[in-house]
């Protein structure tokens, strides 16, 4: 709601158009909801003799380098990952 000052009343503006329902955006898994099940996308965080690279060099939060472990050891698990 837009005030207008000189005239003493309020003017009303416009209301804002809501987003429509068919329009869905495609975003990106955060590395927290990567499914373990695909191990060519877990590559990023691997080194080539599979280990888990380090917050220093994966560049992700605290909270995403704990999934991406928790998602990488639980796809050692299963023998879907190296």
């Amino acid at each position: 709601m837009q005030v207008d000052l000189a005239r003493g009343g309020h003017t009303v503006s416009p209301p804002f158009q809501a987003m429509s329902t068919t329009e869905t955006k495609q975003q990106t898994p955060t590395p927290a909801e990567i499914p373990f099940t695909t191990p060519e996308v877990m590559r990023h965080y691997v080194t080539d003799t599979g280990k888990i690279l380090p917050r220093k060099y994966t560049h992700l939060s605290a909270k995403h380098q704990r999934a991406v472990t928790k998602t990488i050891k639980h796809s050692r698990n299963m023998l879907l990952a190296q």
